[in-house]
């Protein structure tokens, strides 16, 4: 997968998970909080990759990388919460989300694994 498929994936993600955020209850505690971490974690994943898309060397990239991959992982943690906790009964569309999110987590680590060859 190239850096432009990388981003196009990433951003439709990102967008995606600000758009769950804008529909939780506002009556519910919970929602309050999990709003907060997912549009945190899915602005950051949208600015982290797109960052990525400009060319940049050895350490400073890797660590870009990672901190695109913490954000995935943490898109991913709180549609977990939010499917489990049964904040928003929505399985049909969070389920795909969570599972991209395990997608592109992997892609992050198989590129991480592979910067990091690289500056060795």
């Amino acid at each position: 997968m190239d850096a432009r498929e990388l981003y196009k994936r990433t951003n439709t993600l990102a967008r995606a998970c600000l758009k769950v955020a804008m529909v939780l209850p506002h009556d519910v505690p919970m929602a309050t909080f999990a709003r907060v971490e997912l549009v945190r974690h899915a602005s950051d994943l949208g600015v982290r990759t797109r960052g990525l898309m400009v060319g940049q060397l050895g350490e400073v990239f890797v660590e870009r990388l990672s901190k695109a991959a913490d954000s995935c992982n943490g898109c991913g943690f709180w549609l977990q919460t939010i499917l489990e906790d049964g904040i928003l009964d929505k399985k049909e569309i969070i389920q795909p989300l969570m599972t991209e999110c395990d997608s592109l987590g992997h892609l992050f680590l198989e590129a991480l694994k592979r910067a990091k060859n690289k500056m060795e």
